[in-house]
Order: C-alpha cells, then sequence, then structure tokens
C-alpha cells in the first residue's frame, strides 16, 4: 500500500482536494447543518459552528499521516465546496478502506457523486494499491446505493441493526468492491 495521502483529484466538474481550516464555514453553511444530509449517517448535524470548526481543524490536522484521504469537494465552475468524500478506516494489512461522502441538497439528483466516487476509487486501487474499498448504507438510503452500484460496488449483505439511532437499531446495507472485478473501468491516468 501506497501511503502517498489525500492528493488533489480533477473530474469533470469538480476538484478533490484536501480540507483547510478556512473551508469550515463553507462547510457547515452547505451540508454539515442539514438534516436531510446527516439523516442516513449514525450522527446528527452540527448545530454550532465553532464545534464544525474544531472538527475541520482536526481533519486538516491529520494529513500528515500518508493514511489518511479525505477531500471536500469543490464544484469547478464557481469555486463552491459542495461535499466531501473520504476512504476511512485503512487497514494497510488487508489492504482495504470504507469510504463515506456527503454533497449538498443543492447539487443532489445530478450524477455528480457518481463522478465523484468514481475518480477515488480510481486514485484508491491505483495510486494507493487497496484491494478492497466497502461502504455502509443505512436502510432506506436508496439514493447512496444507487451511486454505490453505478460505480460497481456490489452488495455484500445486510447487518441487522448495526447502528443506534434516535432511539432505534437501524440496518445497513454493505457494498464492495474490489480492485480485480471484471468489467470495472478503473484505468491508471497518466
Amino acid at each position: 500500500m501506497n501511503r502517498i495521502g489525500t492528493q488533489t483529484i480533477a473530474t469533470q466538474r469538480c476538484t478533490l482536494r484536501r480540507i483547510v481550516p478556512s473551508d469550515s464555514q463553507m462547510m457547515y453553511d452547505n451540508w454539515a447543518k442539514y438534516e436531510e444530509v446527516c439523516r442516513y449517517f449514525p450522527f446528527h448535524p452540527f448545530t454550532d459552528i465553532r464545534l464544525y470548526q474544531e472538527k475541520v481543524q482536526q481533519w486538516s490536522a491529520q494529513y500528515a499521516s500518508g493514511t489518511y484521504f479525505h477531500w471536500v469537494i469543490e464544484w469547478k465552475e464557481n469555486g463552491e465546496l459542495i461535499g466531501t468524500i473520504n476512504l476511512g478506516n485503512v487497514d494497510e494489512a488487508s489492504f482495504m478502506s470504507d469510504t463515506c461522502y456527503m454533497l449538498s441538497p443543492r447539487y443532489w439528483g445530478r450524477g455528480i457523486m457518481t463522478e465523484v466516487l468514481h475518480a477515488v476509487l480510481n486514485y484508491a486501487f491505483n495510486e494507493i494499491g487497496l484491494n478492497r474499498v466497502q461502504a455502509d448504507v443505512f436502510d432506506g438510503n436508496t439514493a447512496s446505493a444507487h451511486v454505490l452500484t453505478k460505480c460497481g460496488m456490489q452488495l455484500e449483505g445486510i447487518s441487522r441493526q448495526k447502528y443506534y439511532k434516535d432511539g432505534a437499531f437501524i440496518d445497513a446495507a454493505q457494498y464492495a468492491i474490489l480492485r480485480g472485478d471484471s468489467g470495472l473501468l478503473f484505468v491508471k491516468q497518466s
């Protein structure tokens, strides 16, 4: 596994780059404070910008490790920060990670996350050298399941009552993709 850390990735419509502390206000305003964005995560939206600024500071401090992969998604057309995506819980011994993403509601339904996830999977397999990337999807999050399947990820099963939120246990579907899955368009970019 290559310990190359988070490097800038360009897609057709977006630039994926490292998060810096000065991004916190736009990140908070565009998605971190919205219930509809956080509804399918095991946490609630941030209600205090100061707490979110601390979280962003913590994220940006982790880049020195070489195994921290977390991008803010910048819309090329206007420079607006519209979401985040990561490769988290990296297991170097097994060459695998999780992925998780959030997107501003104003940008939903445009195929952006499919475009971004595809680029991150390319990075995971061709640059970092991972063998497996997986994602959990809360029960009911059909939009995210659709993004994952469009990027070649396969449903492997349901983890019953894996998460607990708002007084209820929640099932999660686990999707995954392997470097060697046939028919994928993960081509090393020059």
